[in-house]
């Protein structure tokens, strides 16, 4: 279940999720049921992110790798879709120079609020697809298998702002789910997970929607108690692609990068997240890719 928890809200940055049509047919049929009322919000604005916060706050995965990484790297480091900090507090604990990058500045409020006013960080909202800094980075990380938010268009814009932003022989990284996970993110389902609340863990219903033929999910959450009869529930909600490492080396090969390595992240899982590393190869390798999500 633990991959399955991190994927659904893994994401660190908003891509216009749309309000309209973004309820699951499940969560439509329990809200139905109980007469309760939707008030539908992005996960990652406002009150979604202090859920999120409570979700994902104590998962340490990517961290050991990341700082690894961080260890055999000169100069900055820029972390795309950063989002409260999860990835870049323990950078810039160990010393580094982290410029943080999210979509979402009700994110980054929980980042700022971690590291005040600290010398090594910089916080910036921008889209992860368009932005231009006067820095080059040594190390260029998507952490929390982030870039499942992007659709395959939004991807090449990626890939070519990471290689204006590269520093020559820097590392570009990024994850993506693996094994059991991965599986577990290629079906419908909906089951109730315990989360971290101020006063004890509290219930919530998970529901995950597969669309387009299985290339995305659409991804609900409700507090389990709140889909009482006639009341309001605040129904928590992101769309995402399902995406594999597989298509993620032919898409960064296709771009002018170098074959990523791919390893496992050190879970209690074993293999439920992969991490990707790469460099820039200097001349593009065929063209563009055009694989499909």
């Amino acid at each position: 279940m633990k991959g399955e928890v991190r994927m659904s809200v893994g994401v660190r940055m908003s891509n216009g999720v749309r309000m309209s049509g973004s309820l699951t047919a499940a969560m439509r049929a329990r809200l139905e049921a109980s007469g309760a009322v939707p008030r539908v919000h992005d996960l990652y604005e406002g009150a979604g992110t202090e859920f999120y916060e409570r979700l994902v706050g104590p998962d340490r995965a990517e961290i050991r790798e990341v700082l690894a990484l961080a260890r055999r790297t000169e100069g900055p480091i820029l972390d795309l879709a950063a989002g409260s900090g999860r990835v870049t507090i323990p950078l810039v604990r160990s010393g580094n120079r982290v410029t943080a990058i999210d979509l979402s500045d009700d994110m980054l409020s929980h980042l700022r609020r971690a590291l005040p006013e600290h010398p090594s960080v910089e916080c910036i909202v921008a889209d992860m697809r368009d932005f231009s800094l006067a820095h080059r980075y040594g190390l260029v990380i998507i952490g929390a298998t982030s870039i499942t938010v992007l659709d395959r268009a939004g991807r090449s814009l990626l890939y070519a702002n990471v290689r204006r932003h590269l520093a020559d022989g820097g590392v570009f990284a990024l994850t993506v789910a693996g094994g059991a996970a991965a599986a577990e993110l290629a079906v419908s389902r909906e089951l109730e997970i315990r989360v971290p609340g101020p006063d004890g863990d509290e219930p919530y219903l998970f529901s995950q929607q597969m669309e387009e033929d299985g290339a995305a999910r659409l991804v609900n959450w409700a507090r389990s108690s709140d889909l009482a009869d006639g009341g309001e529930v605040t129904v928590l909600t992101s769309r995402l692609r399902v995406l594999s490492a597989e298509v993620l080396a032919r898409e960064l090969t296709g771009a002018g990068f170098a074959e990523p390595d791919v390893e496992p992240v050190r879970t209690h899982r074993g293999d439920d997240i992969l991490l990707l590393t790469t460099t820039w190869a200097g001349a593009h390798s065929g063209g563009e890719d055009h694989a499909s999500d």
